[in-house]
């Protein structure tokens, strides 16, 4: 794991990890390969649907959560550290999406007009977010925004200013495209390996580099969301997808400042397995109606513990 200050990617960044994938060495079967979704072992067992939160979420060690949901119809409650999480996604959307903004509406913007346009739309987002997250105490989503709008107005406004200077004739849309190489949010179509239609993975970097980002600590099950996402997008493009990012972010106690730690994720046989394997038996549960009990220990954080203790006792 790699520590930096990285979460908005510049075109420099394209380069670097492709340099860095290129002296990996991650080899795949072809029939672990998305495109094979029709053939074993990637052929769905059950003709349910899955969200790849339910394959990789990692709250429950028995998978409970995925039988209260499914099949009880059981509505989560949203704790405080998923409603940070969410909203540091969010932040980063917004980031991403108020960047292709400023350049696209300013065809001569150069860094310092950049850093003064973009720098201005922080409160108007701020406000509206401020209403959408009315559960968070203002001075945290205040601090968040803070930290994260003015790491991308420096990382922005140094990368407009160092791809101007590199070639005068750009077009504006092939600068946005440099500038900010990376879609947001990015929809995949995960029905043919037994997911949601609707999946959104947190960001697409180009040409194929699949992001995701998280807020607390990283486990396991994390990289079989990774690799959920990598055989979607494989199953759908047919393009081959061998590596894959994952973001760390960590604030300070005050929700002022942040560090980031990059993990570059191989989607590797063993990788593609674990998910074939977490997919058929979280499956099960839903088709066959399977109550697989109350873990030995719950996370704090799971947004039904007080629903599974209360309908196990």
């Amino acid at each position: 794991m790699l520590l930096g200050l990285v979460v908005f990617f510049t075109l420099d960044d394209v380069v670097r990890f492709s340099r860095l994938f290129r002296r990996l060495p991650c080899e795949v079967s072809e029939e672990l390969r998305g495109w094979n979704w029709s053939e074993y072992p990637l052929v769905p067992p059950y003709g349910v649907r899955l969200s790849v939160g339910e394959v990789a979420g990692g709250f429950c060690p028995t998978d409970r959560v995925v039988y209260l949901r499914r099949v009880l119809g059981v509505r989560e409650r949203r704790s405080l550290p998923l409603s940070i999480g969410s909203y540091v996604h969010r932040v980063c959307y917004e980031v991403v999406k108020e960047a292709k903004r400023v350049i696209y509406g300013y065809e001569d913007v150069d860094g310092y007009r950049f850093h003064r346009l973009f720098s201005g739309r922080r409160v108007g987002v701020l406000e509206r977010l401020l209403v959408e997250y009315g559960d968070l105490p203002r001075e945290l989503a205040e601090g968040v925004m803070g930290a994260l709008w003015n790491y991308a107005a420096n990382t922005y406004a140094s990368a407009l200013d160092r791809l101007r200077t590199r070639s005068p004739y750009l077009s504006l849309d092939g600068l946005a495209s440099m500038v900010v190489p990376m879609a947001v949010e990015y929809p995949i179509d995960g029905t043919l390996i037994g997911l949601y239609r609707t999946l959104r993975v947190d960001a697409l970097l180009q040409p194929n580099v699949l992001v995701e980002l998280k807020v607390r600590s990283t486990r396991p099950e994390h990289e079989v969301g990774l690799a959920a996402y990598a055989l979607a997008f494989e199953s759908q493009y047919e393009v081959p997808v061998n590596y894959a990012l994952m973001v760390n972010i960590r604030f300070d106690n005050e929700w002022r400042s942040f560090k980031s730690y990059e993990k570059v994720v191989p989607i590797s046989d063993e990788l593609r397995q674990r998910f074939i394997e977490r997919r058929d038996a979280v499956m099960r549960i839903v088709a066959e109606e399977v109550d697989p009990g109350v873990p030995d220990r719950c996370n704090p954080f799971c947004p039904y513990l007080e629903e599974c203790r209360g309908r196990a006792s």
